[in-house]
């Protein structure tokens, strides 16, 4: 086998299909070994039949992927593996963080700020993440079910047994929303701050920013938004409780 490119065969290592990965024992490709891998199955094409990839798509159509709620050995593409797919030359690692992935992949790339194809790749994969989340969690505000999952993952106890109730007590909580997406790939708690200040602190040392205002953002995932770049400071109440200021309001000109 004859494997061509424009900088030879050195560096190769690992070159994936959906059906097949090949893996090279050294940079000379003298010797090469096969591993079966199960097809990841196409999201858009398991949920509407339909990927706007067509035959480009890296995943696997047809009806002998549908997903079902059983056990499976294939792996059902989500939202982000269907934006990570859309660059084939970045080998994407789903069990990593979506935002180390995002900064790996603009290092491989060697995107700046400034670069216009970064730029375009942020927002597309800030759509994904919030994509995902919902997959996860859910959009319906009025869906109790849904409620009382996302107030287990962040370990309210005891999980209220109404909406309202839900409703405040994940309004209080503070969350980094791409560790609460990750947490269902990796299975590790993720970390409730005591304030939104201590979270801001976190994600920003982290990089792990999710948007704040975005289109497809539903009923669940606005209970979560924090103002990380400008957080509210503690203060302490008179009866010695700890609250978060509110900003001064200004006035308006008349």
């Amino acid at each position: 086998m004859i494997l061509e490119t424009t900088r030879g065969i050195q560096g190769l290592r690992n070159i994936k299909t959906p059906y097949l990965t090949m893996f090279w024992t050294s940079t000379t490709c003298g010797t090469c070994y096969y591993k079966s891998s199960p097809p990841r199955v196409c999201y858009s094409y398991s949920q509407t039949a339909s990927c706007r990839f067509g035959s480009q798509c890296r995943f696997a159509h047809g009806e002998g992927f549908k997903t079902t709620n059983g056990p499976s050995q294939t792996h059902t593409q989500t939202p982000l593996d269907d934006f990570f797919a859309t660059y084939p030359a970045f080998d994407y690692d789903s069990s990593a963080s979506a935002s180390s992935e995002f900064y790996r992949m603009c290092d491989q790339f060697c995107w700046d700020r400034e670069d216009k194809e970064r730029e375009q790749a942020h927002n597309d994969s800030k759509d994904a993440l919030v994509q995902q989340f919902n997959e996860i969690y859910g959009t319906d505000v009025n869906n109790l079910t849904s409620w009382r999952n996302l107030c287990q993952i962040v370990r309210i106890s005891p999980i209220p047994d109404t909406l309202e109730s839900c409703r405040e007590a994940v309004k209080a909580t503070h969350v980094n929303i791409v560790d609460l997406i990750h947490t269902k790939v990796t299975g590790k708690p993720v970390t409730i701050f005591v304030s939104e200040a201590k979270l801001s602190e976190y994600t920003k040392d982290a990089g792990k920013f999710f948007p704040r205002d975005n289109a497809y953002a539903g009923g669940l995932l606005r209970y979560l938004l924090r103002r990380i770049m400008n957080p509210r400071q503690e203060r302490m109440s008179k009866s010695g409780q700890r609250t978060q200021a509110r900003g001064r309001r200004r006035r308006r000109r008349p």
